[in-house]
């Protein structure tokens, strides 16, 4: 839809570097493994690039990498239960075993260092860790069958008619269907 000669130069007017973070909000069972992605839109063509990811309310980065135009980086470690890896224009964070002190709001920030110093942030994606035996959330409604109450009192079963009235309805019953007679 947007071609390059196209999306270039309105990024130059904007601004010369921009970072996306989609989706804005993950779900994950805790144990389970995440992956948080980010997309950087340069203007211009950088020499160095540094891509850093921070989590709202702690001090510095989780994760950071310089790196050169045109290459790609495999998922590198940058703590017992976090990788990084590069693949451009794309960078992504790996969370291994997602704990509840995980959930929170993540953002990835990109420098360039080289030609021109420029930094931009992601829009953050919030991640939030649910119980790992599928835990619900506040607003999740849950249905439970229940079978109804068996009655206190059990009636007696109905008596048996030997009328001959009763037993000649029963018999024409069972039969074919007859015209009215006059």
């Amino acid at each position: 839809m947007w071609g390059l000669g196209v999306l270039i130069p309105l990024l130059g007017a904007a601004g010369a570097l921009r970072v996306s973070q989609v989706p804005g909000e993950l779900w994950v069972p805790a144990g389970e493994e995440v992956t948080l992605w980010c997309r950087v839109l340069a203007a211009e063509p950088w020499d160095l690039l540094r891509v850093e990811w921070v989590k709202d309310g702690a001090r510095g980065a989780l994760c950071a990498a310089r790196l050169r135009p045109g290459t790609s980086t495999a998922p590198a470690p940058c703590g017992p239960r976090l990788r990084m890896a590069w693949d451009p224009p794309s960078a992504t964070l790996s969370l291994h075993r997602a704990q509840g002190e995980d959930a929170g709001r993540y953002l990835c920030r990109v420098t360039v260092e080289i030609p021109h110093h420029g930094t931009a942030t992601g829009n953050g994606t919030r991640l939030h860790v649910t119980a790992a035996d599928g835990g619900h959330q506040a607003d999740t409604r849950i249905y439970v069958n229940m079978a109804p109450r068996a009655p206190k009192k059990l009636l007696p079963p109905p008596k048996v008619m030997e009328s001959r009235t009763y037993q000649t309805g029963l018999h024409r019953a069972r039969g074919p269907p007859t015209a009215p007679q006059p």
